[in-house]
């Protein structure tokens, strides 16, 4: 079956919901999610699709800064760079097992970025 690329909301629903399922069944990063930050998921899964919907329709639908829970979470448990690997390449997964095309490839060369950002920001946040 050829895949198709990320048109909408109801593709970023879909790619959100598998990803998360994949990070909570993750023994690294699955117990940041489930025990330390305690997502309540039923409010988290909407939020995230709708900062990706913001990162590739440029809706506005995101409100907030993705850095600022991570910044509050990285007191509670270790931030580690293999952690932020680990959600990269569960994304990547996640995104090519439903995807291809340039949607696709630009959510993908985001979270990368994101990933890397945030992860720097929160060692000078952690040498301060």
């Amino acid at each position: 079956m050829e895949k198709t690329d990320i048109e909408g909301r109801a593709e970023l629903e879909v790619l959100v919901a598998d990803f998360y399922s994949k990070v909570r069944a993750d023994d690294l990063i699955g117990p940041v999610f489930d025990e330390t930050a305690k997502v309540d998921w039923s409010s988290h899964i909407p939020k995230i699709v709708d900062f990706w919907e913001t990162v590739l329709f440029r809706t506005g639908s995101y409100k907030g800064s993705p850095l600022h829970p991570h910044l509050a979470l990285s007191k509670m448990t270790e931030m580690s760079r293999e952690r932020f690997q680990r959600w990269v390449a569960l994304f990547f997964e996640t995104v090519d097992s439903h995807f291809a095309g340039e949607n696709a490839d630009h959510l993908k060369r985001v979270a990368a970025d994101m990933a890397e950002v945030m992860q720097r920001r929160i060692e000078e946040f952690s040498a301060l």
